[in-house]
């Protein structure tokens, strides 16, 4: 009887973990991946949505990736991120990096770039406007005074497949992921409680990595970060020319220019997610104060007509209105 008895008490004690993350994103698959794949046992990730959900910064075909930064830190930074990308890619037997260069362009805004990937070594090629015009003659229509710089590593990383990628191998690691899993309240303490919509689970550490809801979580913890939470529309535009504009053909591409005391940047990617269509999006957004109110306090704002104006100026063969609009959101401080 005693024995049985004591069988049973340890099946009531609820299991501590030694770290849980809350969210699933990219920066919470990420982690999960890490930390197992560097020994850490017990480790549950936790994410309010579907896995693979649409809701905020992590979803979609493509994403840009690049060295051509006017920062010369996050040159070096991601040549690290190269490697690792490669690593992932290598590990989960998924093609995420697709190589198609990056083309910056614009006014004097762009010697900031040539100054940072001179100072890091990266191979690039200069050019003016019209020598860019020439280039991609089929695409482009620049400013003849344009400076412009082609950097051959730009590129796109595949974002949805690289999520799943990352929570692929977190589980492989041995890792456990509960996708639909609301985090309700944090209870702080030498063990850490966290309690869900759909029961309480307790760990040593709890790295959180929800993006724009960070803030709506720690209210229950008291901690406020500093943290501001911006809605962006992804815009496609479809194409008189698609050959033209395919990844085999043409580069992602960033702009920047002075407008006033300001700088407009936009950027963009060649046909990749939807047949036919290239992306071209405005570099700027607009702040919300609820990631669950995404789209009902943020009317589309006049950004669609923006982007028309510019991709009207600098490209061949473009629509004057998008196919079709995406939200997405940024959580920056």
């Amino acid at each position: 009887v005693l024995s049985c008895t004591c069988v049973l008490l340890v099946y009531l004690i609820p299991m501590i973990y030694e770290v849980i993350v809350i969210g699933a994103g990219v920066e919470g698959s990420a982690t999960g991946y890490y930390l197992t794949s560097r020994g850490t046992k017990n480790v549950l990730m936790l994410e309010q949505f579907d896995a693979l959900h649409t809701r905020g910064s992590s979803h979609g075909g493509s994403r840009i990736t690049r060295k051509a930064y006017d920062q010369p830190y996050y040159v070096k930074m991601m040549e690290e991120a190269f490697r690792l990308w490669s690593e992932i890619e290598q590990q989960s037997g998924k093609k995420l990096y697709h190589k198609t260069g990056i083309l910056v362009f614009g006014d004097n805004n762009v010697e900031s770039y040539k100054t940072s990937l001179q100072a890091n070594n990266i191979p690039h090629k200069i050019m003016t406007g019209s020598e860019a015009n020439r280039e991609y003659n089929q695409q482009l229509q620049l400013p003849d005074d344009y400076l412009c710089i082609f950097e051959e590593y730009g590129g796109i990383l595949r974002a949805t497949i690289a999520v799943a990628a990352m929570q692929e191998l977190f589980v492989r690691n041995g890792g456990q992921l509960l996708d639909c899993h609301k985090v309700t309240r944090l209870i702080p303490g030498p063990v850490v409680t966290i309690e869900t919509n759909k029961g309480s689970f307790r760990a040593k550490k709890v790295i959180v990595t929800v993006g724009a809801w960070t803030n709506k979580l720690l209210e229950t913890t008291g901690l406020t970060l500093p943290l501001k939470v911006i809605r962006t529309e992804v815009l496609y535009w479809s194409t008189s020319n698609p050959e033209a504009f395919s990844s085999s053909n043409f580069p992602t591409f960033f702009h920047a220019r002075n407008e006033g005391d300001n700088i407009v940047e936009f950027y963009g990617l060649p046909i990749q997610e939807y047949p036919g269509l290239v992306k071209a999006c405005f570099h700027t957004a607009s702040e919300i104060y609820d990631p669950d109110k995404r789209d009902i306090d943020s009317p589309y704002s006049a950004t669609s007509q923006i982007v028309s104006e510019f991709v009207q100026k600098h490209f061949k063969g473009l629509s004057n209105k998008p196919s079709i609009v995406e939200i997405c959101m940024y959580t920056v401080t």
